[in-house]
């Protein structure tokens, strides 16, 4: 399996987004991202890209933005990154490297995707942010608290 390869997943088809250690996947089934071990896929035939899936650069971090599926990822920072299953420093990396694009496209906020029972993630992404001069703040999303909206 290779990043941007078409898969058969027990949820339904996805698009390998990130290929991980120990026989494992980051796979986007349906506009959500799942670790899965590689026996769980089934490759699909080359050019079938599932339905609702988000066409992204093969070489570009598992990240969800608000962009077409032509346009080029640098023209557009992300507007949403899904924290689920990562570790702590890996969120963080993450978290990072989606601020700096986000700020480098003029982007007005960023939802990072934590989830309810993200405690230990959602505690140190908010220490994170609040030693970043460029946040003008962060707030959990009233209707989603496992959301945190970052204000650019």
């Amino acid at each position: 399996m290779v990043v941007g390869d078409a898969v058969q997943t027990p949820f339904g088809k996805g698009v390998v987004r990130e290929v991980r250690n120990r026989d494992r996947c980051l796979v986007e089934v349906g506009g959500r991202q799942l670790e899965l071990r590689m026996a769980q896929l089934q490759p699909l035939p080359s050019g079938a890209v599932p339905r609702g899936s988000r066409a992204t650069h093969a070489n570009q971090p598992a990240t969800t933005g608000g962009r077409s599926a032509g346009a080029p990822a640098a023209a557009e920072g992300p507007t949403e990154v899904d924290l689920h299953g990562l570790t702590v420093e890996e969120a963080l990396a993450r978290v990072d490297d989606a601020l700096n694009r986000a700020l480098l496209s003029d982007a007005g906020h960023l939802r990072l995707i934590h989830g309810r029972s993200g405690g230990r993630i959602r505690a140190a992404l908010h220490r994170r942010l609040e030693g970043i001069a460029s946040v003008r703040g962060f707030h959990l999303d009233p209707h989603n608290p496992g959301v945190t909206i970052v204000v650019l």
